[in-house]
């Protein structure tokens, strides 16, 4: 819808998705030691070039990326701490599918694929299996998906499929397994052969395209226990497998036997995913196996599907997307037809129609990668700390958090010598004229007391000191918080493992996710600033005589994130 009424905006192309981008274009030049304006105005036009095809995990793009960040980490003289001696460590994705030959029947009847099921296409056997055979599985009704109330025996559910009624005021569900109700599902009834939730009908458009869709996963890791495969039933199917209407039912109730193949279809990428992982090996004998983690992520969402005119979608976003993706997309009103109208016309007058179709990333997460570039030539040429830094640019968030899962679960150095983590992601814009709350000293700190108290205090401390002191938001790290950001970067990964975290953003803005997120408008001068700021708590950490004291509890690694 957003990008049919953009087009019919648009004049005639003169630029195209595959040329160079050249509005605003800095030459990348030499970086000096300090963190400065010019070196992170080099470096976003470097990564967010149209030559990186958007970066997208698996492709050529984010390969080229990872060689760049690689490079960069040797010429400042990090340390490679990957796999077999060098800068990187593999991250096995696949582009993974549904297999179309997929069944379950009920009854003698074979259900429809996507129509009155459709089996979740898991990023990762984290949590959810990857597939399932049985010519007779039992069933048993589990009440409303997320209803933690509802108990159940384990004998009443083992080896079963649990069918969930769809959750109270759903309007949509992700196909993400970090974030459905049937993930959350699994930590209650781990014992499960399949989880299935009764809300096919209910999905997003976005959902729906994503469950027929092939993108990035993980394979199936070596041992470990099986996990229940996840699947979206029709209303009318949970009850052909239940044998009555589901308002009718109690949890625990039984109900009829299913065959059922759910399979998937792994293919190779385009190219090899990689973390990037750079250690800078701190000064003091005592405390130098220990290590502050500093982490971004070097992927964003590759080319899209369709090419849109640059400023026909921002006069657009402007008006009825204030967060880009973020923000759901509608029809305009002739009021805001008319408002829309006349911010491009207003852009008419200085830029001519360019269609786009490449996902740039400038701010995410090109701010974040090169943030912690900055940060590491500033602490190799300024003096170490006492502790270990250690640099990993993750790949795969965009994906699932694929990078950063793998990363905390075949670690390449000893997973309990992290004592926090400190991620960056989306941390060069957040001014007034993205935010509502926007200005120079805006920063939003997610989750830095969720774990360790100790180290949310280190992170106010250090503010404190400053000259001109960050106003820091902590509104989005609020338990139960409607956009659920605690959950959704890399730096969760590391909270699941039990490991401090502290997630630095500038926050949401008209381009997030959209082809508009491009060097031309990132806030250098803050981009800098955060960067100078996160190298200063890194500092503050390592430089402790004890290290940051986990006072909060751990959360279940194998369990649903809760925001």
């Amino acid at each position: 819808m957003i990008f049919r009424f953009a087009l019919s905006l648009a004049a005639p192309a003169v630029i195209t998705a595959c040329a160079p981008f050249v509005r605003g274009a800095a030459a990348p030049s030499p970086t000096s030691a300090a963190i400065n304006v010019a070196d992170v105005r080099s470096r976003i036009f470097l990564v967010a070039h149209d030559s990186m095809r958007g970066r997208q995990a698996g492709y050529t793009g984010n390969y080229a990326m990872t060689s760049y960040l690689a490079r960069e980490a040797r010429r400042i003289g990090l340390e490679p701490a990957g796999e077999k001696g060098t800068y990187f460590q593999t991250v096995p994705v696949v582009r993974r599918a549904t297999d179309s030959t997929s069944t379950i029947s009920v009854h003698g009847r074979r259900l429809a694929i996507f129509t009155d099921f459709a089996p979740v296409r898991p990023t990762s056997s984290l949590r959810a299996g990857l597939g399932l055979s049985a010519k007779s599985l039992g069933s048993v009704y589990g009440g409303r998906a997320g209803d933690t109330t509802v108990s159940l025996a384990p004998a009443q559910v083992e080896g079963r499929m649990v069918v969930l009624d769809a959750p109270l005021g759903a309007d949509g569900m992700p196909t993400g397994v970090y974030s459905t109700p049937a993930a959350t599902a699994i930590s209650r009834f781990p014992n499960a052969a399949a989880i299935a939730v009764a809300a096919l009908e209910i999905v997003t458009p976005a959902a729906a395209a994503g469950l027929t869709s092939r993108s990035a996963g993980l394979p199936r890791p070596a041992g470990g226990p099986a996990r229940p495969t996840t699947i979206l039933l029709s209303t009318r199917a949970a009850e052909s497998v239940l044998g009555s209407p589901l308002a009718s039912l109690r949890p625990g109730a039984t109900g009829r036997n299913v065959s059922l193949h759910i399979a998937f279809d792994d293919r190779p990428t385009e190219a090899p995913a990689r973390n990037v992982v750079a250690l800078l090996r701190g000064s003091d004998p005592r405390l130098k196996g220990q290590v502050v983690a500093v982490g971004a992520h070097s992927d964003h969402n590759g080319i899209a599907a369709r090419a849109v005119d640059h400023d026909s979608l921002r006069a657009f976003n402007r008006v009825m997307r204030p967060e880009g993706a973020q923000t759901a997309a509608r029809q305009p009103t002739g009021v805001e037809r008319e408002r829309i109208r006349a911010v491009l016309d207003s852009l008419r007058l200085i830029n001519p129609p360019r269609r786009d179709s490449i996902n740039n990333g400038a701010d995410d997460d090109g701010s974040g990668s090169v943030a912690a570039l900055e940060i590491a030539e500033s602490l190799a040429a300024d003096g170490r700390p006492r502790r270990s830094i250690l640099f990993v640019w993750h790949t795969g968030e965009e994906a699932g958090l694929l990078g950063s899962a793998w990363f905390n679960d075949q670690p390449t150095i000893p997973r309990d010598s992290i004592i926090a983590q400190l991620n960056m992601d989306m941390v060069g814009r957040g001014t007034a004229i993205d935010l509502a709350r926007g200005g120079p000293r805006n920063l939003q700190v997610i989750g830095s007391r969720r774990l360790s108290t100790e180290l949310g205090n280190v992170v106010d401390s250090v503010n404190a000191l400053r000259a001109e002191p960050w106003l820091i938001d902590y509104s989005f790290d609020a338990p139960r918080h409607p956009l659920n950001r605690y959950c959704r970067s890399d730096h969760y990964m590391y909270a699941r493992a039990g490991i401090p975290i502290t997630y630095f953003s500038r926050g949401y803005h008209i381009d997030y996710h959209q082809v508009t997120d491009e060097p031309q408008y990132i806030n250098y001068e803050g981009l800098a600033r955060v960067a100078a700021f996160v190298r200063d708590v890194a500092i503050a950490v390592a430089n402790r005589d004890t290290r940051v004291r986990v006072d909060k509890p751990k959360p279940d690694p194998l369990g649903p994130c809760r925001q």
